[in-house]
């Protein structure tokens, strides 16, 4: 996993889509990125309500540069292609770099749900992490209750790989945490399947 090749590119990170933009988050998104940490219908299952200091101190830390240590968010706007306005985060770290292992994250504005958008800006982060970072493995988490995200999980092509029970406390209650995970080596055959299908008579 080439790690300071991620860091070189983090500062002026830039993924396209047929229709959207995955950029490197800059200072003018922090009002936007701070509005949706506001945003129940947004927040529901990833964090409960937190005070507008600490969702500061939060955007703040995003947009420190990224120098790779485990752990360490590289966060990502959502845009489209024809306007920089903050859609949603997309974000990414390595859980640890001696396994190769990177997880990604992500949050969309319910204005703009079911136009296929998260899954078409993960597929392109995706792609970006296994081709040009060679990392090993992508995971992600989230809890069972929110069924569209480990169902947008599963459409990446991930597998559920663990469920652990009462993990997460959200909302006064401990909830399942569902993890989910892609191998390169399956990526990779997904994708030969699928370019030898369209290439197909």
């Amino acid at each position: 996993m080439n790690v300071p090749h991620l860091a070189a590119l983090a500062p002026n990170l830039r993924l396209e889509t047929q229709r959207l933009v995955v950029r490197r988050l800059r200072e003018e998104d922090g009002p936007a990125a701070i509005a949706h940490e506001q945003d129940r219908r947004i927040m529901r299952w990833i964090r409960d309500p937190q005070s507008v200091e600490d969702i500061r101190a939060r955007v703040q830390t995003l947009l420190q540069p990224w120098r790779g240590a485990d752990g360490e968010w590289l966060a990502l706007a959502l845009t489209t292609r024809d306007n920089e306005a903050m859609l949603g985060l997309i974000v990414c770290r390595i859980t640890a770099a001696a396994n190769e292992t990177m997880e990604i994250g992500y949050r969309l504005h319910p204005d703009i749900h079911r136009r296929g958008y998260c899954a078409e800006a993960c597929t392109r982060l995706i792609e970006f992490l296994f081709r040009e970072i060679a990392v090993r493995k992508v995971v992600a988490y989230c809890v069972e209750d929110n069924t569209p995200s480990w169902r947008l999980m599963e459409k990446l092509g991930m597998r559920r790989e663990a469920l652990f029970r009462e993990y997460t406390h959200l909302d006064g209650q401990w909830r399942n945490e569902c993890v989910y995970g892609l191998l390169s080596r399956e990526w990779q055959a997904t994708t030969t399947t699928e370019t030898a299908a369209h290439r197909a008579p």
